[in-house]
């Protein structure tokens, strides 16, 4: 069952974050770090505030995954076409139910709440070296729009 996220869920999903985090500084450690999502943060999407909404997978009572997005607009620059969109935040399944299905019934949930609110695409960014949420969303009918690339100089 997907649902709305409450103040009840803050603590199972920050132990999905910390799951996450722990993840990405194992894939980048120069640039990550593991530690558990701000709980002022977490508040804000259950209030919905700033454009954001969250919803968790349960399962047997149990929250195996959540999904976090935003409303956001194209920037205000005239070689923008000016369109709206939801960006996917963060997108998380606990590592015994990955291949199930969830990360996909997640994303549609979003893509049916931004259709909600008349946007115009989804977005997301992901790590160049996280290859299956990469085959996902390829999966989920996403496609590369721009790269990211960083030098270390220090």
């Amino acid at each position: 069952m997907i649902r709305l996220i409450t103040r009840e869920d803050i603590q199972r999903v920050n132990e999905l974050y910390f799951a996450l985090f722990k993840l990405t500084a194992e894939a980048e450690p120069y640039y990550h770090k593991p530690t558990y999502q701000n709980e002022d943060f977490l508040k804000s999407v259950i209030d919905q505030h700033n454009g954001f909404v969250g919803y968790v997978y349960e399962k047997d009572d149990l929250i195996v995954g959540f999904v976090i997005a935003q409303l956001q607009a194209s920037p205000p620059y005239e070689c923008f076409n000016q369109l709206s969109a939801v960006y996917l935040m963060d997108i998380v399944v606990d590592e015994h139910y990955r291949g199930h299905g969830i990360g996909a019934k997640l994303i549609k949930k979003v893509k049916d709440w931004g259709l909600q609110n008349e946007v115009d695409y989804l977005e997301l960014s992901v790590l160049a070296k996280n290859e299956k949420a990469y085959q996902l969303y390829l999966r989920e009918g996403f496609i590369p729009y721009n790269i990211s690339m960083r030098s270390k100089l220090k």
